[in-house]
C-alpha cells in the first residue's frame, strides 16, 4: 500500500473556500480604515492647537509684558498673538495659530481669515478650528464629512 503524498483536490477546495468567506467577512472591516485615519489626524491636529494656543500664552505671560504683540517660538518663528481683550491676551490670533502650528503630510492649516482652519487635502467638512474671538478648538469630524 502506497502512502499519502499530500492533499486531495477536495480538501485543497475546501480551504480554498474557507479562505475565501473569511476574506469576505474580514475586507469589509478594512475598507474605512481611510476614514478612520483622517479622523485620527484631525484629532491629532485638535489636540496640536489646544496645546500650542496654552504654550504661547505662557511664553507670553513668561516674557512679562501686556502688550508684547509677538512671541518667538523655540526654532525662532514669530507668533502674532492677542493683547485685548484681558481673557484673550497672550492667546494667539488666526495667522499666529497657523504660524505656531507644525502639521504635515495631506493636512493643510489656513489662517488667513478670522479663524484658524486645518483640514485634510480634499475633505473640506472634515476639519478642525481655532477661533481667535473665543480662544475655542473645535473639530467637526463626521464619519461621512472624513471620506466614509
Amino acid at each position: 500500500m502506497k502512502q499519502q503524498q499530500g492533499f486531495t483536490i477536495i480538501e485543497l477546495i475546501v480551504v480554498i473556500v474557507v479562505l475565501g468567506i473569511l476574506a469576505a467577512t474580514a475586507i469589509p472591516r478594512f475598507a474605512n480604515i481611510g476614514t478612520e485615519a483622517r479622523i485620527a489626524s484631525i484629532r491629532g491636529v485638535e489636540g496640536s492647537m489646544l496645546s500650542a494656543k496654552e504654550i504661547v500664552r505662557a511664553k507670553w505671560y513668561a516674557a512679562g509684558s501686556a502688550t508684547q504683540a509677538t512671541v518667538t517660538s523655540a526654532d525662532g518663528t514669530s507668533i502674532a498673538v492677542q493683547t485685548t481683550p484681558a481673557n484673550l491676551a497672550g492667546y494667539p490670533t488666526a495667522a499666529g495659530m497657523a504660524s505656531a502650528l507644525s502639521v504635515s503630510g495631506n493636512i493643510t492649516c489656513n489662517g488667513a481669515g478670522a479663524t484658524t482652519i486645518c483640514n485634510p487635502t480634499g475633505f473640506t467638512s472634515c476639519t478642525v478650528t481655532y477661533d481667535p474671538a473665543t480662544g475655542s478648538v473645535v473639530a467637526a469630524v463626521a464619519t461621512v464629512d472624513c471620506g466614509g
